[in-house]
């Protein structure tokens, strides 16, 4: 009776040719199951995961998209987001639920981390399919190799809305697509779409659709099974969306993606997200390398490699797919990257393939520490604060580029990796300690946000007659709800109600409306004035009921 590997990944068959370490044979599948035992390699993954995405996952301050995910936890669940009083298009109900769970731990009053916690999860849970993946298509020793490429990449590190990548959505997007290679266009795979159009809209649902297309196989191809779960996950959400807001909600978020402009810089976007590592997947051009792989293997790479290349075209010239393309295309490269990157180190001599690694990694190494010799010089000389941050990145950057140059003079290929692995390493640092602190103190909204916060009472509204920016409301920590006009204010719950105008507002505020008594005036970056003012009345304690939670 024959055991298909397939379907349990602990069974290793014994059968296969074990390859010579200077030949392009097999993959060693029972030497490296072997020493990678599943908890150990378990163990590595997860303190990788810790190591470049949870430690300090919720430090950074967030952008513009972000914020208004942040403002919308602050709500009800619905089939949209609901931001400044009003549905938000934008935020579908699969992104809003884990952050409003979230929130709902931190006492119903959602800081950072109701958003990027999250996104750290959804981003460790794709390293680990990927990790599964790879240990049933090549071994034990290339799912770590995937791991390291997958976590301790750029985009992974940062998670920010600069990146401009959905892990929630793409978490269910690249569990389709995985399924689709790995066992077919399913009923399961089917499931994993619907999620992702919960998620993300049509966009994610479309590249999976397109993905099999690419893939041309037919086991991978559509189907009923596929397409039959997210139809009726559609249906079911128009019945909901069309139930509880109005028709022009739901059709401007269907119609969103489509005002998009083309992402014509979405190719150089991901190589930099995918860096340090991105660079090692033209490894994948070297015949050795290739011919090294097993069907299996070269089957599943090259199925990645064709969904990452699609993704790419599409995400650049079909409106509304580049934020859905982002995280497949990144995962792609990880996989392409992990797997050429065993091959280097335990299996074949390719001179052309070898020169490509040393160039990369010299090239890498240099570059890296030429900016922090330069920068971190004047860190350490400057500024007191970042002095032991820079001095650490700069005795690290100057060994790395050492061992680079060493293992290139002496054709060392675990050298010329490990020094890619001390720049990710080092990436990683900087973000930790100079970026992440340097970009909510002077570059976010933070501050300001929350300077003008500590004035309202706890839970307490904030009301505004003009959209400010969605960071700037959300670093208040406070619920931000827009006046059609100066004069609803008096019907709006409680005595004293808070009110966050520009300068010239306040100056010009209606006799009609209630009158306004001035709490505080702050300046912001560009010295213009912000005024927080207030009805007169007793200060209020506790938050009011609003007219939206009796909905």
């Amino acid at each position: 009776m024959s055991i298909d590997t397939e379907m349990n990944p602990l069974v290793r068959t014994s059968s296969t040719v074990r390859s010579d370490f200077g030949r392009a044979n097999a993959m060693e599948p029972k030497a490296a199951g072997e020493f990678w035992s599943r908890p150990r390699r378990i163990g590595v993954l997860a303190s990788l995961a810790i190591g470049f995405v949870l430690l300090g996952g919720g430090r950074l301050d967030l952008g513009l998209t972000e914020s208004r995910l942040g403002l919308a936890s602050q709500g009800s669940l619905g089939p949209f987001g609901q931001v400044f009083g009003g549905w938000d298009p934008s935020i579908w109900i699969g992104r809003l639920l884990p952050s409003l769970i979230w929130s709902w731990g931190e006492g119903f009053l959602p800081t950072s981390a109701s958003v990027r916690w999250p996104e750290a999860i959804a981003g460790i849970l794709l390293g680990f399919i990927l990790a599964r993946r790879a240990v049933l298509k090549i071994n034990g020793r290339a799912a770590l190799l995937i791991g390291v490429c997958w976590f301790g990449s750029l985009g992974l590190i940062d998670r920010s809305s600069v990146t401009e990548l959905d892990f929630v959505t793409g978490l269910w997007t690249v569990a389709a697509l995985d399924r689709i290679l790995g066992r077919g266009s399913d009923i399961v795979a089917g499931t994993f779409a619907g999620l992702a159009f919960l998620c993300g809209g049509w966009p994610a649902v479309v590249l999976i659709v397109l993905a099999t297309v690419v893939i041309g196989r037919s086991a991978a191809g559509l189907n009923w099974r596929l397409l039959s779960p997210p139809a009726i996950v559609a249906a079911a959400w128009s019945a909901c969306a069309l139930s509880v807001a109005p028709a022009e909600a739901w059709a401007a978020a269907l119609t969103l993606p489509l005002t998009q402009k083309p992402s014509w810089l979405l190719c150089p976007a991901i190589f930099m997200l995918g860096l340090p590592w991105s660079p090692l997947v033209a490894l994948v051009l070297s015949r050795e390398v290739r011919s090294s792989w097993t069907p299996k293997t070269r089957g599943w790479v090259t199925g990645w490699l064709q969904i990452a290349g699609a993704s790419l075209l599409v995400g650049t010239f079909i409106p509304g797919l580049a934020s859905a393309a982002g995280i497949p295309t990144l995962a792609g490269l990880a996989i392409i990257a992990g797997a050429a990157s065993d091959r280097m180190l335990f299996g074949i001599e390719s001179s052309g393939a070898k020169r490509w690694l040393f160039g990369a990694s010299v090239l890498l190494a240099l570059i890296w520490s030429f900016t922090m010799i330069l920068a971190g010089g004047y860190l350490v000389a400057a500024v007191a604060y970042y002095r032991l941050i820079a001095a650490t990145l700069i005795l690290l950057s100057v060994p790395a580029a050492g061992l680079a140059i060493f293992s290139a003079m002496r054709r060392d290929i675990r050298g010329a990796w490990l020094s890619i692995f001390v720049l990710s390493v080092s990436l990683k640092m900087a973000h930790f300690g100079y970026y992440a602190p340097e970009w909510n103190y002077r570059m976010s909204q933070g501050p300001w946000g929350r300077a003008i916060g500590q004035w309202v009472p706890p839970r307490w509204p904030i009301y505004t007659t003009t959209t400010w920016r969605a960071d700037l409301a959300f670093a208040t920590g406070h619920p931000v709800l827009q006046l059609l006009s100066p004069q609803h204010l008096q019907y709006q719950p409680g005595e004293a109600r808070y009110v966050l105008l520009h300068a010239a507002e306040f100056e010009h505020w209606p006799e009609k409306a209630p009158k306004l008594m001035k709490v505080a005036e702050f300046r912001d970056e560009f010295d213009a004035a912000r005024v927080l003012a207030r009805t007169d009345g007793p200060l209020p304690w506790t938050r009011p009921t609003l007219l939206r939670d009796q909905d």
